[in-house]
């Protein structure tokens, strides 16, 4: 049965680093099965994320089965199984944001790549402009639109830590001109945009409509960099409730170069700001 609040990442690296153990053992999970005298199935489970508790037992099995020695990497692994049951502060918004997959990745992340195709990232937006996407969405209930506003607020909360990621955003000028909740709201999220500029809290950068079709239009995506040996890269595709993870190398390799593509056609901080204060102007009538 997979956990109600859905695999945090510590469950997704660990159950990736037992499988690429077993992999490099040689074995398949039919051979790990009858080795300990398990049902097939259990191994499936444990690397597909699919436990809510993997017991220390177990795990040593594993590596001993593995050929797996190292005391410091067995007992690595140890301490990410257990602490894979806690929970984040996502939890207390469960109703709102889904199984919080996405923010679990975001909330340990050293380095935080953003794409905005058509709206501007959840992490970068002011209440007034969160509440009128959300609006836009197809909410109309007051307390359930309240809930969705501090979930992203609390998102954000982040940014303003001493050990925060590294956050890059590269956004399409398509979604500076979208008069979400109207000019004032769009105003006042611009000049926000720029303020993450100025004070270095993140680096925003806009692709002007002048660079005309580029990789991004097809949508918008992140990627998420940590550093810990176990946290590889995961490229995250903001295209449905929960959206979809991509973890191999290929995969992420992939989007990497499309957001190189995408920084090498977008203005500099200092540029953005301009052309940022230039939208603006003209939101309030030139």
């Amino acid at each position: 049965m997979i956990e109600e609040h859905g695999p945090t990442v510590r469950h997704r690296r660990l159950s990736n680093e037992l499988r690429r153990l077993r992999e490099a053992a040689g074995l398949d999970t039919l051979d790990v099965a009858r080795s300990l005298n398990w049902d097939r199935s259990k191994v499936n489970r444990i690397e597909r994320s699919q436990w809510k508790r993997l017991k220390e037992a177990d795990i040593r099995s594993l590596c001993a089965l593995y050929g797996l020695t190292d005391g410091g990497r067995i007992a690595a692994l140890i301490a990410m199984s257990k602490q894979a049951k806690e929970q984040g502060w996502w939890v207390r918004y469960h109703d709102v944001l889904g199984p919080g997959s996405y923010v679990s990745l975001e909330s340990q992340a050293s380095a935080i790549r953003f794409f905005g195709a058509l709206v501007i990232p959840g992490l970068l937006q002011t209440p007034a402009y969160a509440r009128a996407l959300i609006r836009a969405g197809g909410f109309s209930e007051p307390s359930e639109i309240k809930r969705r506003v501090e979930a992203r607020m609390a998102r954000q909360e982040l940014l303003e830590r001493s050990d925060g990621p590294v956050v890059q955003a590269i956004i399409d000028e398509a979604a500076l001109r979208k008069l979400v909740g109207g000019a004032l709201t769009m105003r006042e999220q611009l000049l926000h945009l720029m303020l993450f500029n100025e004070q270095g809290t993140a680096e925003v950068r806009i692709i002007p409509d002048s660079a005309g079709g580029h990789p991004g239009v097809t949508g918008q995506f992140a990627i998420l960099d940590f550093v810990a040996a176990q946290q590889s890269t995961v490229v995250f595709i903001d295209i449905s409730r929960d959206g979809i993870f991509m973890e191999e190398p290929e995969e992420i390799g992939r989007y990497e170069a499309k957001f190189d593509g995408l920084s090498s056609l977008a203005l500099t901080p200092e540029e953005t700001n301009g052309h940022l204060a230039r939208i603006v102007d003209d939101l309030r009538g030139g």
